[in-house]
C-alpha cells in the first residue's frame, strides 16, 4: 500500500488547493523561548492565526498562554518582568541521610512555582478543553524515552512537565509516568499537530547551528541545558515534515539569558516576517504592505 506521501507525489494539480487548517509548532530553547512572542506578533500583523498549537518546553509555555487567550502585548510585558525565581526554587533540603538513602531530589531546582505563575498570569486554572485554540504540550517519559502529548486536564501542570529540563528541574509524576522536558524526545513535534488536523504547519526552531565563535555556558544550569540541546538539535526528526521552518538568529544568546528580551522578541519577529511571503502564498493570501520590517511602530506592547 502506498503512503500518503507517495500518493501526493503522483497527483498533479492544475491549481493545488490551499490549506485550511494552520498548525503552529513552538520548539524548546529555555530563555530563548521569548523569541516565540515575536513570531506570534508577526503572524498577527498578517492575520495568520493558528488553528492548532503544539509546544515543547518553553514553546509549551508560550503556546499554552496564547491558546488560553493571553495577548502578545501582555506576554511582552511579562517577559520583561520574568525572573528565574518567579517560576523555580530550591527543592526540599538535602540531608546526609537522604543522600545515603538515595532519595535526594531528581533535579537542582523545583519548577512547581511555574504552575502557580501560569494560574496567576491567566487569573484562572484553565483546562485544555476550555482553550480558545486547541493545544497540546509534549513531555518525555524519562524511563522509556517515549513522547507524550499532554492535552487533558488543567494546562498548568502539563506545561510544567513539558518544561522540566532533566537534571536541572525536578520531573513530574503524572499517570504513573515520570515526565521531563518534551524536547528530550521531540523538540519540534510536527507530526502531533498534523494528527490534530493541521494541513499546513509552521515550526519555530530555537536551536540553530552553533555560532562562531561558540557561546560558552556560564553556569551549571547552562552546561546541562547546552549539553541536552546539543543532542536535541541532532535529533529533530519531525522538522522535515513542516511546510515552513522559522529559525531566528539567536544562536549567540545564552540559553538562560532572561535579560535579552527585546533582542529575542525582535529576532523572532524578523525571522517570521522574512518567511511571510512564502507563508501567505501557501495559504492563498495577499501580503500586507508596509509591514516588512520590525520597528517601534510595529511593536504591539
Amino acid at each position: 500500500m502506498n503512503s500518503d506521501n507517495d500518493l501526493s507525489q503522483r497527483l498533479l494539480w492544475e491549481k493545488r488547493p490551499h490549506p485550511h487548517h494552520i498548525g503552529l509548532v513552538l520548539g524548546g530553547g529555555a530563555a530563548r523561548g521569548m523569541a516565540h512572542i515575536g513570531v506570534l506578533e508577526a503572524l498577527e500583523v498578517h492575520g495568520v492565526r493558528p488553528d492548532f498549537i503544539v509546544g515543547a518546553s518553553a514553546g509549551a509555555l508560550v503556546g499554552g498562554l496564547y491558546a488560553a487567550g493571553l495577548s502578545t502585548t501582555r506576554m511582552r510585558a511579562l517577559a520583561h518582568q520574568l525572573k528565574w525565581w518567579d517560576v523555580s526554587g530550591w527543592p526540599m533540603s538535602i540531608s546526609w541521610s537522604t543522600l545515603v538513602a538515595l532519595t535526594a531530589p531528581l533535579g537542582i531546582l523545583d519548577l512547581d512555582r511555574l504552575s502557580d505563575w501560569i494560574r496567576k498570569t491567566l487569573d484562572a486554572d484553565p483546562h485544555f478543553h476550555e482553550l480558545q485554540i486547541p493545544f497540546a504540550a509534549i513531555a518525555t517519559d524519562i524511563a522509556t524515552g517515549q513522547s507524550l502529548m499532554l492535552n487533558d486536564g488543567p494546562i498548568a501542570p502539563a506545561i510544567r512537565a513539558s518544561c522540566s529540563v532533566p537534571g536541572i528541574f525536578t520531573p513530574v509524576r503524572r499517570n504513573g509516568r515520570l515526565l521531563v522536558d518534551g524536547g528530550a524526545s521531540n523538540n519540534l513535534p510536527v507530526s502531533a499537530v498534523q494528527q490534530m488536523g493541521a494541513d499546513y504547519v509552521i515550526a519555530v526552531d530555537l536551536l540553530p547551528a552553533m555560532t562562531s565563535p561558540p557561546v560558552e555556558p556560564k553556569n551549571v544550569v547552562e552546561v546541562s541545558i547546552t549539553a541536552l540541546y546539543a543532542l536535541i538539535r541532532a535529533a529533530q526528526v519531525d522538522m522535515p515534515l513542516a511546510h515552513c521552518v522559522i529559525q531566528p538568529e539567536i544562536g549567540h544568546i545564552g540559553l538562560s539569558d532572561l535579560a535579552a528580551v527585546e533582542e529575542l522578541i525582535s529576532a523572532g519577529y524578523q525571522a517570521t516576517i522574512a518567511q511571510m511571503p512564502e507563508i501567505l502564498v501557501a495559504l492563498g493570501r495577499a501580503l500586507k504592505p508596509k509591514q516588512t520590517n520590525f520597528s517601534e511602530s510595529d511593536e504591539l506592547g
